[in-house]
């Protein structure tokens, strides 16, 4: 049970660490340009000339917030119990 406290902590932090780096490479663009001056000449991209907007779905954002808040919360609760000295 002892190696088991040493384990699951070391484990939790390899994954993270694996989840970062595969999501820091999902994010990179390699053909992204440099500047900013593409950007700016396009315009307000959000909407098509209505002026500013909300961009995606509101809904969903919320709700995905609300499941990462919920499965963080469960996944600490479960390394403290694991993790807890008797």
């Amino acid at each position: 049970m002892t190696h088991l406290r040493r384990l699951v902590p070391a484990l939790a932090l390899a994954l993270s660490a694996v989840v970062l780096v595969w999501v820091t490479a999902l994010a990179a663009d390699p053909t992204a340009a440099p500047t900013a001056q593409a950007v700016l000449a396009a315009g307000d991209l959000r909407s098509e000339g209505a002026g500013p907007g909300l961009v995606g779905n509101p809904l969903l954002i919320l709700g995905a917030v609300v499941v990462l808040g919920l499965a963080t919360a469960l996944v600490t609760a479960v390394l403290l119990r694991l993790t807890r000295r008797a």
